[in-house]
């Protein structure tokens, strides 16, 4: 019976992964049976390695500091309690610090991670072929399945990076098999409306490349690469992304700023008017909006003839910077850096790439959008900040890290 749980709350552990593309509703009826299961199992009583944590530290004041700035805040209840809410889910960044871990329970989150994706490419080509009634295919986004289009090109490019590991070094499935799904997302990518994967695979895989292959597999695969970049870049959908973003930011250089690019740098200018205003403590928690209102009123910035809808400026750092000030900023690049340079370390083990590849599409993507209020990326997040440390010297002894044939 015992064995039963402890693989149960594991499994409910790893599920979110696999239910973000599907149904954040779902990702979180599976971290709240997790939540039953971890409290009836006792790990929590084990929590002495919480504190060795290199992010411990960090994301535990960060965390003291976003509640402290509600003190300051005038932010309506609504969005207090949602700046807030965001901050819970890193405890299961703190939960899983306690669990018993080893390679084959890790298993499970690449595992899951590229199932859910599969399962929503399968929902995307169903859209696509015009026979699935459910969720019809959005023509301006493209067979994005039931996943937000921003989230699943991040996403993608995260699966693309994972299997370009698992190409080397074979963890979870054949090369085959991993061949065939990586032209499936790489297509899903090209015909799909978010530019911010798909900027981001541009930037990431080549660095990705040059740091797992050596000799002439670096060359192909880097070849391989430009071709598929140049191929991405004839997608009709890519390409009238990309001159709509061109068109928006002529018509912003103009003064317009009633587009989408338009409304992104609007909110900038408003987050860094409220850092340099309040550097130390910031506007408060939550505050950002309400702040940005009384900027479009005092006329400080243009007030748009059509209603501002963005309660965030689009950026993790910048949204840290208005509501919590230099110290907010600082703590959260601190978390930040403390996650992924022990996955840096660990690179060559699964456990480290697959951490290290989500920090490098997280901090990345976190430029472009406010990816720290973001219900499945703040979760993931702290999904995975609980796993490489635990894992090293086991992952280290039984990793099979570098394939002959890839010297």
């Amino acid at each position: 019976m015992k064995a039963l749980l402890q693989k149960t709350m594991f499994l409910c552990f790893c599920l979110p992964i696999f239910f973000f593309p599907l149904s954040t509703a779902a990702a979180g009826i599976s971290g709240g049976i997790f939540i039953l299961l971890y409290i009836m199992s006792g790990y929590w009583k084990d929590s002495r390695e919480i504190p060795t944590r290199p992010w411990f530290v960090p994301l535990t004041l960060l965390i003291l500091w976003t509640l402290l700035g509600t003190i300051w805040s005038r932010a309506s209840p609504h969005d207090t309690w949602i700046a807030i809410s965001r901050l819970g889910y890193f405890f299961f960044a703190y939960a899983g610090t306690t669990l018993p871990w080893n390679r084959s329970r890790f298993r499970m989150i690449p595992g899951l991670f590229l199932a859910g994706l599969i399962l929503n490419w399968i929902v995307g080509l169903c859209q696509w072929l015009g026979i699935w009634k459910w969720n019809p295919l959005i023509p301006r986004l493209g067979p994005v399945g039931y996943a937000n289009h921003i989230f699943l090109s991040m996403t993608l490019t995260m699966a693309l990076l994972w299997i370009a590991y698992d190409m080397r070094d074979r963890v979870l499935l054949p090369r085959w098999v991993n061949a065939m799904l990586a032209v499936a997302f790489l297509l899903q990518l090209g015909m799909g409306a978010g530019r911010t994967g798909q900027l981001l695979f541009v930037i990431l895989m080549p660095l990705a490349v040059w740091v797992l292959f050596r000799g002439r597999w670096r060359y192909w695969a880097l070849g391989g690469i430009a071709l598929t970049i140049i191929g991405m870049g004839m997608s009709p959908i890519v390409q009238h992304r990309v001159q709509e973003g061109l068109q928006n930011l002529q018509v912003v250089s103009k003064g317009d700023y009633d587009t989408s690019w338009g409304l992104r740098v609007l909110m900038a200018q408003g987050a860094l008017h409220m850092g340099f205003q309040h550097p130390i403590l910031g506007v408060g928690t939550g505050n950002y909006a309400n702040e940005m209102a009384q900027l479009q009123k005092n006329h400080i910035l243009p007030d748009l003839p059509s209603p501002l809808i963005m309660s965030q400026p689009q950026n993790s750092y910048l949204l840290e910077l208005a509501m919590l000030g230099i110290p907010g900023l600082l703590l959260l690049v601190w978390f930040l850096w403390a996650v992924t340079a022990p996955a840096w370390r660990l690179k060559a083990v699964p456990e480290g790439w697959f951490v290290l590849v989500y920090m490098a599409v997280f901090i990345a993507g976190s430029f472009s959008d406010t990816l720290i209020w973001g219900y499945a990326n703040v979760f993931s997040l702290a999904l995975l900040a609980a796993l490489p440390i635990p894992l090293a010297q086991d992952g280290l002894r039984g990793a099979t890290t570098t394939d002959n044939r890839f010297a």
